[in-house]
């Protein structure tokens, strides 16, 4: 009798709550692409078409659209709990409501999510199941969901995470991995780590080994995992990375729910191992995958208790606001402006990855104003020296977690100097920064705390809240202006 078994893996990661299709502006002609219905109905056909279909992701279901704000991750969780996943990771955006909102989450999710890798703290009590084995009758699948230390300290706004602590993950997924593979066939990993995704319009080309520094090291080091699924950085991997020295797969999609990744796997049950693999991207176009016609009705469910706020117009646009992580943005310059307007500051400041969503052309809903900046996030002011305020800037000038979007500065980047010695002028008040001078910088909490890896902002001095969330900020700005054009100033230069 033969050990040859067959398996389907569909993957998802960092769907981000998006109920309904998106732009997909990085495709040439922008097609709709994704959708909940949608995306459940492609995965429906094929758990009926073929046998032994296992549906995993690798986190951030929540956050993006009102749907998931308005609700504080319910709808989605609704959703997932719908298409049916079998087991999905924590990722940082499941603790955009709090650790407690995020255990109540959990409890609310009819599939298991897991990560061996978040304590309480000063425990050894897991905040969610390590792992999850799955047997689809001819398979038996160990998943085990990790959290990248990193991501948990730098993109998790650190008092909506008092409790918890993330520890290293590498030295306890290899000691998961060795309890179960005596047990299973097959070892998947859900890992949600690595560098934030570079929240933009467009998008460039990808480098698995440079774009997924984090997981390839995992995957070339801890040894016994088949198949590593990533999340986090927002990248699609166009077909499996094998590992050099393991054989590992690595496999990852854009996100947002405008792909799913498709892989089937021949396995040795005998030998416990993957002989033969073969993968792909399957793009989800709203206009050629039909609706799921249930989930549809939950989305016009959802749609119906908060229309009343989402629809509600704003302002108008007279072209679209786009986004760029590496460079002076529309949206970012209108969004900082709105800040910086509000609090009177010299500087306000917004990292690219907070700007989650373009604003198209033409009228302007509170809606709108929710899926570019989702986060229940308040504005801080504190006061900065400019040596403080120098050190900040390369910090940006040197692009690894993208560039800040500012207003009330103009900066000159020498992209030719290494870094550290990047900013070639900063102007403040029609003056170059003055080391000696003080001051006032305008930023939203997550920035606050040193978010994205811009530790210069834990210089700052006075810290105060504002209590005013920066999305309200934004709203209450677009009304005022009541028309509102995009513009590019030359904030930031690029030498």
């Amino acid at each position: 009798m033969t050990t040859l078994k067959q398996v389907t893996i569909l993957y998802t990661n960092d769907f981000h709550a998006q109920d309904q299709p998106v732009r997909a502006t990085w495709v040439n002609g922008s097609p709709l692409m994704g959708g909940a219905a949608h995306l459940a109905s492609y995965i429906r056909n094929v758990r009926s078409e073929e046998e032994n279909v296992v549906v995993l992701d690798a986190g951030d279901i929540l956050t993006g659209p009102p749907i998931s704000t308005l609700t504080e991750g319910e709808a989605p969780i609704d959703l997932y709990n719908y298409i049916g996943y079998d087991a999905v990771a924590v990722g940082n955006h499941e603790f955009d409501h709090g650790w407690q909102r995020a255990r109540e989450l959990l409890s609310k999710a009819q599939f298991p999510f897991l990560s061996a890798n978040i304590f309480y703290k000063n425990t050894n009590i897991l905040f969610a199941k390590p792992y999850e084995i799955i047997d689809t009758g001819d398979v038996r699948i160990g998943v085990i969901g990790i959290h990248g230390k990193k991501a948990g300290l730098e993109t998790i706004q650190l008092d909506r995470v008092t409790e918890l602590e993330f520890r290293s993950q590498e030295s306890i997924l290899q000691e998961a991995v060795n309890l179960l593979r005596p047990h299973v066939d097959l070892i998947v990993v859900l890992a949600h780590q690595g560098v934030p995704a570079e929240q933009g319009t467009e998008d460039r080309e990808v480098d698995v080994e440079r774009d997924f520094e984090e997981d390839v090291y995992i995957v070339n080091n801890v040894t016994g995992i088949d198949v590593l699924i990533a999340g986090h950085c927002h990248k699609s991997i166009a077909e499996p990375y094998v590992a050099k020295s393991t054989g590992t797969l690595l496999v990852s999609t854009r996100g947002l729910g405008t792909v799913v990744g498709y892989l089937h796997l021949t396995v040795d049950a005998e030998a416990k191992k993957v002989v033969r693999h073969k993968g792909h991207l399957v793009p989800i176009y709203s206009d050629k995958i039909e609706a799921d016609p249930i989930l549809a009705s939950r989305l016009e469910y959802w749609d119906e208790k908060l229309k009343v706020l989402i629809d509600q117009p704003i302002g108008q646009a007279t072209a679209a606001f786009t986004r760029n992580y590496f460079e002076e943005s529309t949206l970012g310059n209108l969004i900082t402006d709105a800040v910086r307007d509000y609090t009177n500051a010299d500087v306000a400041f917004q990292v690219g990855g907070g700007l989650r969503a373009d604003i198209e052309q033409g009228i302007v809903t509170y809606g709108d104003i929710m899926n570019v900046v989702p986060f229940n996030s308040e504005i801080y002011l504190m006061e900065m020296s400019g040596a403080d305020l120098l050190y900040l800037l390369e910090q940006s000038a040197g692009m690894v977690s993208g560039v800040l979007q500012q207003s009330g500065l103009t900066l000159v980047i020498d992209t030719k100097r290494e870094i550290g010695d990047r900013v070639a002028s900063a102007i403040v008040n029609g003056r170059q920064v003055e080391k000696e001078e003080t001051y006032t910088i305008a930023v939203n909490a997550f920035i606050r705390s040193g978010g994205d890896g811009f530790t210069g902002f834990l210089r700052g001095a006075n810290v105060r809240s504002t209590s005013v969330v920066e999305r309200e900020i934004v709203v209450d700005y677009i009304k005022k202006l009541q028309t509102i054009a995009p513009k590019v100033e030359g904030r930031i230069i690029l030498q």
